[in-house]
């Protein structure tokens, strides 16, 4: 019998990863193309999408967007490559990075990023790579839609280090800068800031890399680590906390219902059991709706405030924008004006 339980566990997980990776896997890249970029995909984490053209073994176009919104707007991105044989990691990678502007423009630089960036050390613009060449790169905001940088490098002939059927790449996105001297302040230690590394094989567009399978593991289980209620994936752990009771509580019904067939007691067991469940059910029901319920009068208590609030800014408004001809009319110490208060002065 607890096999059954297993593999209906298993399958439920199975079916669900299955359809999120069908719906990651579909989803259009960013309009945004001025370089006529023909390879595009989704990356795992970050919201964010990569589009590449191949000139050569050692040339290609890039293109990097992230999505942008009017609550939480990014204040810089960053896209690089990573010449480490083993993996693609921050440390020692070559880095484009974006930082917005007040004027809404977006500032773009190269960054050698080192050791000492982890520890916190200011990350000031470099000059130029030791062995990347950057022959173009650019900048582009569309008003809260998307950011994006593009560029044009020219890898070394070193396949070791730099292969395009094996690029280590690495992007990331933060939300603190210094706009003037183009220095990004420190990103979030959330978990897709931390698996935003990939290898990428530029022929296939196919990428694998250890971030890539940690994600899709947190998405079929998203139990080990319990993700706190403003993490991106708490809404999967969500799903399953309370897709998965509901499944074990069937599971763990049928069993008995099989165990009662396979003993064949008096049928009085049966009916009792069915019974018990009945009651169970219709409490569970009655749970049910009173969450709802609640649910919904908290939501329509919650936006009355603000409707009146608006109501009664409203209705204030025409009164709070008359010129002293009517105003002076009205009653209370309003009526009198400007003109009664300098008549006071003067007496």
């Amino acid at each position: 019998m607890l096999g059954t339980t297993k593999s209906l566990i298993l399958i439920t997980l199975t079916i669900s990863s299955f359809l999120f990776t069908i719906s990651e896997q579909y989803s259009n890249c960013s309009p945004i193309n001025p370089m006529k970029i023909t390879n595009c995909k989704k990356l795992i984490t970050l919201g964010a999408e990569f589009g590449w053209n191949i000139h050569s073994n050692n040339q290609i176009d890039i293109l990097f967007s992230i999505k942008i919104s009017g609550d939480q707007r990014a204040k810089w991105l960053a896209w690089g490559v990573n010449p480490d044989p083993h993996r693609p990691k921050m440390v020692g990678t070559r880095a484009i990075i974006g930082i917005s502007q007040p004027n809404g423009t977006l500032a773009v630089r190269k960054y050698n990023i080192t050791s000492d960036t982890r520890l916190g050390c200011r990350l000031q613009p470099s000059q130029d790579f030791d062995d990347v060449i950057v022959k173009t790169m650019e900048g582009h905001v569309q008003a809260d839609k998307y950011m994006s940088i593009f560029a044009t490098l020219i890898l070394p002939p070193d396949p070791a280090a730099y292969n395009i059927s094996k690029l280590n790449h690495v992007w990331q996105v933060g939300f603190e800068a210094d706009d003037v001297h183009l220095e990004p302040k420190m990103h979030s230690t959330a978990l897709q800031n931390v698996d935003s590394t990939e290898t990428l094989n530029l022929t296939s567009a196919r990428g694998i890399s250890i971030g890539h399978r940690r994600h899709h593991l947190r998405k079929m289980l998203a139990l080990r680590l319990r993700p706190t209620s403003s993490d991106d994936y708490r809404k999967y752990w969500d799903m399953y906390h309370h897709f998965l009771g509901y499944a074990l509580l069937a599971a763990i019904s049928v069993n008995i219902f099989n165990g009662i067939a396979i003993l064949k007691p008096d049928k009085t067991w049966l009916w009792a059991y069915i019974g018990v469940l009945s009651v169970f059910a219709f409490i569970a029901l009655g749970m049910e709706i009173f969450t709802w319920a609640k649910f919904i009068f908290t939501s329509r208590k919650n936006r009355a405030p603000t409707a009146a609030v608006s109501a009664d800014n409203n209705a204030e408004a025409p009164q709070a924008w008359q010129g002293p001809g009517p105003q002076s009319e009205g009653p209370g110490p309003q009526s009198e004006g400007p003109q009664a208060n300098k008549t006071r002065i003067a007496n």
